[in-house]
């Protein structure tokens, strides 16, 4: 009789292991933040909607416009609210690749970088990294005078406007393209870009995380 025990128990956990534990998974549409336009980024698998908060996606801004010259820039989501198998997300950061930067940077010109941090006037606070390639070399005290003007334009843009206004002008380099004005009265310039933005702080209704668990009926549909 124990044996017999034995050699059901065994059975039963060869069962267990080999049960398909993806059969047991549903699978999330996740979206951009409204901010950004609410398009579709990927569909994720999770055991529950819980399991989905705090994940953060990384994806090319390619993926989200089909434009060729948006491959460099990285964008990271993180998912906090979900709703049935819908998940959104909140704009968590953006980098640019490494290739790409170093492509800017050539032989007899100069790299001026920026690190600052900003608070939007709804009260996003973000930390970047500004890049900014001149024509020929400069010396350190233009270095430092033209990182002051792109850190004081920064700073003053940022506090003008809200997170959607803010994304929009650096996703569409209209940004940029102001600290290169701001930079180039200091030196000639040949390219200015925000090579790095980090959420430090979200606002309070940012800060909010909710789930709404999906129904089994829909599962089942």
């Amino acid at each position: 009789m124990a044996e017999k025990q034995k050699a059901v128990a065994k059975q039963e956990k060869v069962a267990i292991s080999k049960r398909d534990p993806w059969a047991l998974k549903k699978w999330f549409s996740v979206h951009a933040p409204s901010y950004l336009g609410g398009v579709f980024i990927a569909e994720v698998p999770a055991s529950g909607a819980q399991m989905l908060l705090m994940r953060t996606l990384e994806v090319s801004l390619y993926d989200l416009t089909k434009d060729i010259s948006h491959l460099p820039i990285k964008l990271r989501f993180q998912i906090h609210r979900v709703d049935g198998l819908r998940a959104s997300t909140r704009f968590k950061g953006l980098e640019l690749t490494r290739d790409y930067l170093r492509s800017l940077v050539r032989r007899g010109t100069s790299k001026v970088a920026a690190v600052t941090e900003v608070k939007t006037k709804d009260g996003w606070v973000m930390r970047i990294a500004v890049l900014a390639v001149t024509t020929h070399r400069i010396g350190s005290a233009q270095k430092s005078a033209m990182r002051k003007r792109m850190i004081d334009a920064l700073v003053k843009k940022a506090a003008e406007m809200d997170i959607a206004q803010f994304l929009k002008e650096a996703l569409e380099g209209t940004l940029a393209a102001d600290l290169f004005v701001a930079g180039k009265k200091v030196a000639p310039l040949r390219k200015v870009e925000l090579a790095r933005i980090k959420v430090l702080r979200y606002p309070p209704e940012e800060e909010q995380v909710a789930v709404k668990e999906v129904a089994a009926e829909a599962v089942a549909s």
